[in-house]
């Protein structure tokens, strides 16, 4: 998001208490009806009795107001409805009411939350997001054999079992995957029934999630099928790059269809 902050001075022989009262019942919701995009619209009116005064810098503001747009879009097109004549009338002629226009600072500022200071509940849902969001990815690279993007879920220190014994290393799991979906068409794998266990701290993570993935032989939209149903449990820890299963085993349950269609093999 793009995030504007203003500082705001309110108009010489106005009180504390009466510049907040006309800047949220009338300068706010007139900003609101004239000009779009504004996501979040705050104003923060500074105490003075609880600031720390600098012979140096003095606070000379009464606000500090935020508005932020969903993207830079947002931001420009709210920069150009601003620009509008009969809009920026209006909006200076309340401005007499309220503020010392002079001394008005506006600028866009680059926000960074500090991750050490989230709440465990906030580490948790991030945690949970992430984890399911990767294994919505998986599902699409496999079935668009996006090969190079396995990266984005998978360390590359990884070790799995996909039923065929122990490997280990994202290059194996890639020759594992292509070994089976680059001989087939079409295929479709759907993943649902997850559960999600986020160890203390946020940063290591157990998930379950069943699968069943649909397979077609390349140009046989109506031929035989190969079906394959079991459960992914994988092991998760929070990398550099984001959140990244080191650990995979498939759990295959029931098979059904022609298994020529991944093995290459003559179905019986």
């Amino acid at each position: 998001m793009i995030k504007v902050i203003a500082l705001l001075r309110r108009k010489p022989g106005l009180t504390h208490e009466a510049f907040i009262a006309y800047y949220e019942t009338r300068h706010a919701p007139l900003i609101l009806s004239l000009l779009p995009g504004i996501a979040d619209y705050r104003r923060n009116y500074v105490d003075r009795a609880g600031a720390f005064e600098s012979p140096v810098a003095a606070i000379d503001f009464d606000s500090v107001t935020e508005m932020r747009f969903d993207d830079r879009t947002a931001y420009d097109r709210f920069l150009a409805h601003a620009a509008r004549p009969d809009v920026a009338q209006a909006i200076a002629k309340d401005e007499e009411n309220v503020f010392d226009r002079a001394a008005t600072r506006m600028f866009v500022v680059d926000e960074t939350p500090s991750s050490g200071l989230a709440s465990p509940a906030l580490l948790e849902l991030a945690a949970d997001r992430a984890i399911r969001d990767g294994l919505a990815r998986f599902a699409r690279v496999l079935d668009r054999k996006e090969w190079a993007a396995l990266g984005d879920v998978f360390a590359e220190d990884l070790t799995f079992d996909y039923g065929l014994g122990e490997q280990a290393g994202i290059a194996s799991l890639t020759d594992n995957m292509r070994r089976f979906l680059d001989m087939c068409g079409p295929s479709q794998h759907l993943l649902g029934s997850m559960t999600i266990d986020i160890d203390p701290g946020a940063r290591t993570a157990t998930s379950r999630i069943y699968v069943q993935a649909r397979h077609q032989r390349p140009g046989d939209v109506n031929g035989p099928v190969f079906d394959s149903n079991g459960e992914y449990v994988d092991r998760w820890e929070l990398r550099d790059k984001g959140w990244r299963i080191v650990r995979r085993d498939a759990i295959w349950q029931a098979q059904t269809g022609d298994p020529a269609i991944i093995w290459g093999k003559t179905s019986s």
